[in-house]
């Protein structure tokens, strides 16, 4: 559903930006990069589905179709016959909710870049971005912990 809703967030605002977008900015907010409103959805809508679906997808499926791939401490324990079920279910939901803020991610800075164009002249807010990024970090850390956590060493 959240893909769903950052797609829809993405097409019903993109019609807001000039035809020209900031997309890149350095110092002080101030642009030094552009994209033509067309590159700017193709690029965005493959960010918004395409890199959550992939991240998603390979943390979710690699542990189901190559379990040697997988990089959790004492793998063959926690993906052995009795705990396989349970620990290939907690990856997937993990991967999901990895995908979900992704999604988050991207559409906070299509919204950032959207408030950026609409200034004179446009500026990126740098405050807000950096305040988004570190959300999207501690929220990244706190889902490293938890796989951590969940796949502790185990003492044979």
């Amino acid at each position: 559903m959240l893909l769903a809703a950052a797609t829809a967030l993405l097409l019903a605002t993109v019609g807001m930006l000039p035809d020209v977008i900031p997309t890149h900015f350095g110092a002080g907010g101030v642009p030094d990069g552009w994209m033509t409103r067309s590159g700017y959805t193709k690029f965005m809508l493959a960010f918004t589905v395409g890199l959550p679906l992939l991240v998603a997808g390979a943390v979710g499926l690699l542990p189901r179709v190559a379990p040697r791939a997988v990089n959790v401490p004492n793998r063959d324990h926690w993906l052995a016959p009795a705990r396989r079920t349970e620990t290939l279910a907690f990856l997937a939901r993990h991967a999901c909710l990895l995908g979900c803020m992704i999604v988050l991610m991207v559409a906070g800075v299509h919204l950032l870049i959207l408030r950026a164009s609409a200034a004179r002249p446009p500026r990126l807010d740098e405050g807000l971005f950096l305040w988004m990024l570190a959300g999207f970090a501690a929220a990244f850390v706190l889902w490293l912990v938890a796989i951590f956590t969940r796949f502790p060493r185990v003492r044979h």
